[in-house]
Parts: C-alpha cells; structure tokens; sequence
C-alpha cells in the first residue's frame, strides 16, 4: 500500500506505476472478454498467454490515464486512503449513454364549441 508520505516524496513515481497498472488491468480486462473465443491452429488459445502477449505490445507513450474512482486490484499500488478495488465502467458507444431528460411536451386541442 502507498504511504501519503511515500506518495509525498515520489509522487511522479507512484503516479507511473499507478497509470501502468491501470493499463495492465484493461488489457487483461479485455482479454477476459475473449475467453472460449480464440483459437489457432492447435486449438483454443491459453487465456493467460494471450493477456501476456498482449501485455507486453503495449508501449509506455501508448498508456492511457486511469480513470476518475479506480481502484487498483494489486493492494500495494493502491494509496493507504482508498478503499476495496473498483474499475469504473467505460461507455464506448454513444447509444450507451443513459437518454437526457428535457422538459415534458404536453399537447393541447382546441375545440371549437360552435354549431353550425
């Protein structure tokens, strides 16, 4: 676990680490997505090769910044003050987003009472 003071003398440092772990585990969070759904010549693909390999494809200019409430998995990349691990959901299609809510339309008619 990452000390406030620890965090205090290596701030860069921590804030690296943190941001490659975060990779790591969307990496391997997609990889999961794939299992019993990839195969090769030889049959279905090792799970864990292919987060591995996947993994270490990844360059360090290529990171991503964590996103706003994660929580690391491994306990010593997260900070003393954060609670259990949590990834936050990610949206990643437009039509995913819930529907905005505007004003309520209330349509009138006008009836004429007039006879003829």
């Amino acid at each position: 676990m990452i000390t406030n003071k620890s965090y205090k003398d290596l701030k860069e440092y921590w804030d690296f680490q943190r941001k490659k772990e975060y990779n790591r585990e969307m990496v391997f969070g997609m990889a999961d997505q794939f299992e019993g759904r990839v195969y090769n010549d030889f049959g279905m693909v090792n799970l864990q090769d292919m987060k591995e390999l996947l993994w270490h494809r990844v360059k360090a200019e290529d990171y991503e910044e964590p996103r706003k409430g994660w929580v690391p998995e491994d306990p010593k990349y997260r900070f003393e003050w954060e609670g259990p691990a949590h990834m936050p959901k990610m949206r990643m299609f437009e039509d995913e987003r819930p529907p905005k809510r505007g004003r309520p339309v209330i349509l009138r008619a006008k009836i004429d009472d007039k006879s003829n």
